[in-house]
């Protein structure tokens, strides 16, 4: 898939899947805008797995956060 979307656009798309996404645009805030989905899958590990890609590329989970305090929390954490 080549074409870019929005974010609300890859959530109605792809809900409650992984998504590793090139030329993405983020806000001023640092949220996601939108942007080409490269790879996606339910399986996260299907989303990480090799070849790595020769760009820059975001990591989001469609679906609701299941970590304590949302995925800002689990990402400060994890150093991600």
């Amino acid at each position: 898939m080549d074409k870019k979307l929005t974010w609300n656009e890859m959530k109605s798309m792809f809900p409650n899947e992984w998504l590793l996404i090139t030329d993405f645009v983020l806000d001023q805030s640092g949220h996601l805008i939108s942007g080409v989905v490269a790879r996606h899958s339910v399986d996260k590990d299907e989303v990480y797995r090799l070849p790595a890609l020769d760009k820059p590329s975001a990591f989001k989970y469609t679906g609701e956060s299941t970590f304590p305090g949302g995925w800002r929390a689990h990402a400060e954490h994890h150093h991600v």
